[in-house]
């Protein structure tokens, strides 16, 4: 599932349209407050958290922001703002104020160039009767969606106080990642059972790993240098007993890699390097061990990887599943692969490029 499109406009202007944007909202604010204090009829905002009774049926990919202390799936009203995509743009959000679903737009009109959302951001309604702040603190990319864990709310309206909300929030898309995942698994034949892993826990010195499992990194995949790369990595839980380490293998111009170590919790020196099967028919048909900016979907034991070379318009694609076979050994099997092997200058995803291999 690909991240949202956050296209690439890092240049003096755009920094210098953020500025504006973020004194914008300064004398806004200090505008609110003075004549919120000075007038008689002045009163709060009156904010309302929303759920289905606005989203209605839509489980697109979409930006939602919700209370810190909620949760949209056991909490009937959670939302703050919520804005669908449609084909990778952002569409009018939505907040309700009151018994009134309000539409807002972006406004500053600045984009990162990492995948990830802005620090700052700007929305208006139609009428300018509102104006949203938002202010992203904590963020971090996993599964292929944004998932922002602190933010804050700024919303003004003319005579009223400002309301500051806490939230937590990102950018999402279930409905194209559980499709993805269930056609992977469902139909595909593949030898074994599919299985599920605990949700990750990340770890950022490789202090955290246990000796035996870098020790069989060192045996087994020599090329791979942890020691030269960040120290970021993850681990997931397979079973009480077992754990799937994700560790940082080598760093390269535009990505990092990992390898996947399973380990016994009690006796980390019984690991083994998982081995990522090579393309049936393409290339030099190796195996190897080695994955570039893997991206894990606990649920379906799925791990993914987007390359891109050159100007960033060639690449390739893999998917991988991590399934138990005979003698409760566990292999990862090879689901697809698509590549692009010549640059021409047009950018897309990867999950796009010509497909070379699909598991049957």
């Amino acid at each position: 599932m690909p991240l949202i499109a956050l296209r690439v406009f890092r240049n003096p202007t755009h920094q210098i349209q953020r500025g504006l944007a973020f004194l914008l909202v300064l004398f806004s604010l200090t505008g609110m407050l003075s004549s919120a204090w000075a007038a008689d009829e002045d009163k709060s905002i009156d904010l309302r958290l929303f759920g289905q009774n606005v989203v209605g049926d839509y489980d697109g990919c979409h930006l939602a922001f919700w209370q810190h202390n909620k949760t949209p799936g056991s909490d009937k009203f959670s939302y703050v703002f919520y804005a669908p995509y449609n084909d990778g743009e952002e569409l009018p959000a939505w907040m309700k104020v009151g018994k009134t679903v309000y539409e807002l737009t972006r406004q500053d009109g600045v984009q990162t160039d990492q995948p990830e959302l802005e620090e700052l951001r700007l929305y208006r309604d139609p009428d300018a009767t509102f104006t949203v702040l938002v202010e992203v603190k904590e963020q971090h990319v996993a599964d292929n969606n944004i998932f922002v864990d602190k933010a804050k709310l700024t919303i003004t309206q003319s005579k009223h106080f400002p309301f500051v909300i806490s939230v937590k929030g990102g950018v999402v898309c279930p409905q194209l990642e559980d499709t993805q995942d269930n056609s992977a698994d469902a139909g595909s034949g593949l030898y074994g059972d599919a299985i599920q892993l605990g949700e990750a826990l990340e770890f950022d010195a490789l202090a955290a790993v246990p000796a035996g499992v870098l020790q069989s990194v060192k045996r087994d995949a020599p090329d791979c240098q942890p020691a030269n790369t960040t120290g970021f990595g993850r681990r997931f839980a397979i079973t009480d007993e077992m754990t799937l380490w994700e560790v940082p293998c080598n760093l390269y111009a535009r990505t990092g890699s990992s390898v996947f170590v399973t380990a016994l919790n009690s006796n980390p020196a019984y690991s083994n390097v998982l081995i990522l099967p090579a393309v049936p028919d393409h290339g030099d048909g190796d195996d190897f061990y080695e994955i570039r900016a893997p991206q894990v979907t606990p649920q379906t034991a799925m791990v993914r990887s987007e390359y891109y070379d050159g100007d960033g318009s060639c690449g390739s694609y893999s998917s991988y599943q991590l399934r138990v076979v005979e003698g409760e050994a566990l292999e990862f099997f090879l689901i697809e692969y698509r590549e692009k092997p010549t640059c021409d200058g047009v950018q897309g995803e990867a999950r796009n490029f010509p497909l070379i291999y699909s598991a049957q």
